[in-house]
């Protein structure tokens, strides 16, 4: 039988797929052999004619390396080309449109998002080469550094000359911890009540800094992501609690002390004003907030499939490239032009989710589906912000809304869908990522 393997084996050209295949077929082969011996064989027989029931090892192992192979997701590389052309044109015409109407200081200039994109596809395919389990082997390490580099580095990075007017926003950046976790989520696999307060306290207290000190809405993505990621987590197995009432017991917890002290911060005025003027558009409440949603749904009264006066918006409403860029392009080019937008937006996150779904390795769906969790959330607040269902929170539509922070985020996020794509059919259902096992050479 191990004569078998090993030649099988020597067919396979990636390395990385061998355990996996010499586990399913060793096990194949044992389970013939119980067969077998149930049928009267002694054991050595049984084992001479469960390797022969197997067939030729040559021809066996030629079909297992046509299988097991990386594969790249040409679909995605192609969904993000298109969709970073779509969002520059978009930006283009912004810029252009505000120069017009001699109101450009309400923009970002479009040469900055163009230079941004293309860094975030570059950072994609960098992902996509790195492999998630390298990421996930050095998540503890490259966490705590990164968030405190960017905790203590303020709100904003800077603005980066070459790119014109576009400034990197810490807080976005934050959200790269989130693949992050699930790698330090992986490293507590087998554990018990432990392992389940070490989690927790990876959401609490960075999440606690995220929201208090940084960005609201960050923090708010930052959270709900980990803990989605976290319930998947437990469902799997991967932390040895009691899964229905601990993971009801969180998430009870994570929604209602939360929303507990934000009524006791508003009941004593402990938020700044703005926020108070949030909170009271919510509850429909005259307020500076409420001022922006009613000039939206103003705008959109008087469009059609084919838009309104660009002018009623730009200078208008603030962030048309950005928080609001969905308004823009509605109330431009009209509701088939969102329409559009919003169904590229959703179809790449749509996919995202899928592949993660169907991955066999446990920590590609982890980690997968924690990255599409965080746009989808922003995708869901950005629409409605746009739609004025919502106040202005300060989210992004990804892929399409400025910021160099933003589109970075987003372009990693599927770079690493594109990575577990790559490795769907090597990876087994858990895989060892100690660092002796760590195969750093890139293959394709």
């Amino acid at each position: 039988m191990d004569e078998y393997i090993k030649k099988l084996l020597e067919q396979v050209r990636f390395q990385k797929a061998h355990k996996a295949i010499k586990d399913e077929i060793k096990a194949h082969i044992e389970e013939q052999i119980e067969a077998n011996i149930a049928d009267g064989m002694d054991r050595e027989t049984a084992e001479k004619q469960a390797v022969r029931d197997m067939g030729d090892p040559v021809e066996a192992g030629i079909s297992l390396d046509a299988v097991h192979r990386p594969r790249m997701a040409w679909g995605i590389v192609l969904a993000a080309v298109i969709i970073g052309i779509m969002s520059s044109v978009i930006h283009l015409f912004i810029m252009q449109d505000a120069v017009e109407c001699g109101k450009e200081v309400f923009v970002s200039d479009a040469g900055g998002f163009i230079i941004f994109t293309v860094l975030g596809i570059v950072a994609m395919l960098f992902v996509y080469f790195l492999d998630y389990t390298v990421i996930a082997r050095y998540a503890k390490i490259v966490a705590i550094p990164l968030f405190l580099a960017l905790f203590f580095a303020g709100d904003e990075l800077g603005i980066i000359g070459v790119a014109g007017n576009v400034a990197i926003s810490s807080s976005s950046l934050m959200l790269l911890l989130i693949p992050l976790y699930g790698g330090i989520l992986y490293s507590f696999r087998g554990g018990k009540s432990g392992a389940l307060i070490k989690s927790l306290l990876w959401i609490i207290i960075p999440g606690y800094l995220v929201f208090w000190y940084h960005h609201k809405i960050v923090g708010i993505v930052f959270v709900v992501s980990m803990l989605v990621q976290l319930t998947i987590a437990i469902v799997k197995g991967w932390i040895k609690v009691p899964k229905m009432p601990v993971i009801a017991a969180i998430w009870t917890a994570f929604t209602l002390l939360p929303c507990a002290l934000i009524w006791l911060m508003y009941y004593f005025r402990i938020f700044a004003q703005y926020q108070i003027d949030r909170i009271n558009f919510m509850l429909d409440i005259d307020s500076e907030a409420y001022y922006f949603g009613r000039t939206i749904r103003g705008i959109f009264k008087s469009i059609g499939l084919f838009g309104s006066d660009k002018a009623e918006i730009i200078g208008v409403i603030p962030n048309p490239d950005n928080h609001y860029i969905l308004t823009y392009i509605v109330g431009t080019w009209g509701i088939m032009a969102g329409l559009a937008v919003i169904s590229a937006v959703g179809g790449l996150i749509i996919y995202g989710f899928t592949v993660s779904s169907k991955s066999k390795n446990q920590l590609g769906l982890v980690m997968g589906s924690g990255c599409m969790t965080a746009l989808a959330i922003n995708a869901v607040f950005n629409i409605c912000e746009g739609f004025a269902i919502l106040p202005f929170f300060s989210s992004f539509l990804p892929f399409i809304s400025s910021g160099g922070s933003n589109l970075i985020v987003s372009y990693v996020f599927l770079g690493m869908i594109m990575s577990i794509y790559k490795y769907k059919n090597i990876y087994p259902e858990h895989i060892e990522i100690k660092k002796k096992q760590i195969n750093f050479k890139i293959q394709i």
